[in-house]
This record gives C-alpha cells, structure tokens and sequence, in this order.
C-alpha cells in the first residue's frame, strides 16, 4: 500500500511544515509507545515561543501550511493564547494549522474552537478510536464512545474539517464487532475516517501482553506499520483482520453520497483530500494486502 502523503494535506502550492510545540502526553493509552518514549511527561513550548516558530517559518520560507506535532495539543488556555499571539501578529490570515485532539477536548473546549479557526486552524483528527467502551476503557483511553458525534459535529460547525482515526483488530474482535464499528462510523460521519489495524509496538503495555500470551504472528518490523495484521484476534484470523480492515475503509468511502459530497465540498481540505484519495486508489490498494 502506498503511504500516507502529508502533501495532501496542504492546498496545492503551500507547502507545509512540522511544528513541535510540546513532547509527550499525560495520558497513557496501552498501545501509544509515545508516552512511554517520554517517560510519562508532558513538556510544552510557552504560546510565544510557538507562535514564534510559525511566524519564522512563514515570514522566512514562505510556508502556509503547518502541521502541530503534538501527540496530544490540548485545547485550552495555553491553546487561546496561541491563537491571540498569532491574530496580534497579522498571520492567522495567511496561515492554516493542522493538530490531534481528544473527542473529550474537543467537547469541554468547544468556545475556544472560533478563536482557533480565526486564527487559522482549519483541521483536527481526533482518535475515536472505537464505538465500544469496554474496548476504550481497556486501553487506558479515558474517553466515551458517546462523545464521538459531538465531537465531530462541534468541529463541523466551527467549518473545521473533521478526521476520525479507528481501531480494528481488538483481541476480541469478530465480523460482527467490526460491522457494528462500520455501522458506528457513518453514523459519527466524520469529513475523513482513516482505520488502523491495532499493533503491539515495542515497548507498550500492548506489546508485553501480546508477547506474554504468544500473540505475535509476524516479526517482521516492516509490517508493524497498523497497516499489516501482525496478530490475529480471538475469532479471526490474521488474513480475515486484513479483510476487515479493507471492509471498513470500503463502507465508510464506498458510499456514493459521501464521495460525491467530499468532491463537491465547500470546505477545500475535504474537498482536495477526496479527489486525493479517488485519483490515488486507495481502496484498491487495501484491497491487496490479502
């Protein structure tokens, strides 16, 4: 399968650039190897300092398009502030910021979410990951499956363009489970959903698990890549994970309504990001993993 281009997600001659306004996360999900790697901590750059940095890249190099780093943002007041430096400055006009929030953030943060599209953030994905609490509380998330749609909706009404990330490959994953996942997603309807098989990097409470009970299927560390199957689940095998994922990708993009209203769309990220995926065949290339 061809890899995720970023340049997709700058409008056509903006170029974009990496931002890293803060390291770490104060969460600890069982399969994100980035708390781990920062041993737990959250360290931020202050609002002038990171405001400091986009205005240098834009003023220097001429970059429009900026996407923050950051495992975890954070919507409040450190984010406010931000967005004060950067409309103070006279470039919340000419720049666009990309950023990863939590649905939760999204939803206690909501009157913060003006400021930010004035100030120039047009797109937030957010990791919803699945529509099962049990699953959520499993891996340490701390977020509601009930939460999903609100999340995505406060973002659509703010016309910041809304992308979901899921998991599929739970250990006690079934067809069902992942219909009920497939079902789940159109309902939340988010701009873009993009599905990832669950995988047990080095390091993570998920990789001692699945190494403890003799999980692992592949050790090949080119195919741990939430892309490959690597471990099968409970009921299904690693060749029926691949297919579901492929499913899931098929029922949320194989609507003709939504391919044809993401074409169509107002909003250029979407619109640019559908065109973007149907000109590449993604599908087809999902297709033949299995």
């Amino acid at each position: 399968m061809k890899k995720y281009n970023f340049k997709m997600m700058a409008y056509k001659g903006a170029g974009y650039a990496l931002v890293e306004a803060s390291r770490g996360c104060p969460h600890k999900c069982t399969f994100c190897s980035q708390w781990e790697h920062w041993s737990g901590k959250w360290r931020s750059k202050s609002p002038k300092r990171i405001a400091d940095e986009m205005e240098h890249i834009y003023s220097e190099y001429g970059t429009t398009f900026l996407w923050l780093t950051d495992d975890n943002f954070g919507l409040g007041k450190r984010t406010a502030n931000v967005c004060d430096e950067l409309i103070n400055r006279g470039i919340s006009e000419d720049v666009t910021w990309f950023l990863q929030a939590r649905s939760d953030d999204i939803i206690k943060h909501q009157d913060n979410l003006p400021k930010m599209r004035k100030a120039g953030n047009y797109w937030i994905m957010a990791g919803l990951e699945r529509h099962d609490d049990n699953v959520l509380d499993n891996y340490n998330k701390g977020i509601r499956a009930s939460d999903s749609k609100l999340s995505m909706d406060i973002l659509k009404k703010n016309d910041i363009f809304s992308q979901a990330t899921l998991i599929t490959g739970d250990r006690q994953d079934s067809h069902e489970s992942l219909q009920k996942l497939r079902d789940y997603v159109n309902y939340v309807d988010p701009d873009i959903a993009i599905f990832m098989i669950l995988t047990p990097f080095p390091g993570t409470a998920l990789y001692k698990t699945a190494h403890k009970n003799d999980w692992l299927e592949d050790d090949n560390w080119a195919n741990y890549d939430m892309v490959h199957a690597v471990m099968p689940t409970e009921h299904l095998t690693r060749s029926e994970v691949q297919e579901e994922l492929y499913m899931c990708y098929r029922s949320f993009y194989g609507s003709m309504k939504r391919r044809i209203g993401g074409v169509l769309s107002r909003n250029k990220f979407k619109r640019q990001t559908y065109r973007y995926m149907a000109g590449q065949g993604l599908l087809q290339a999902l297709r033949g993993l299995y």
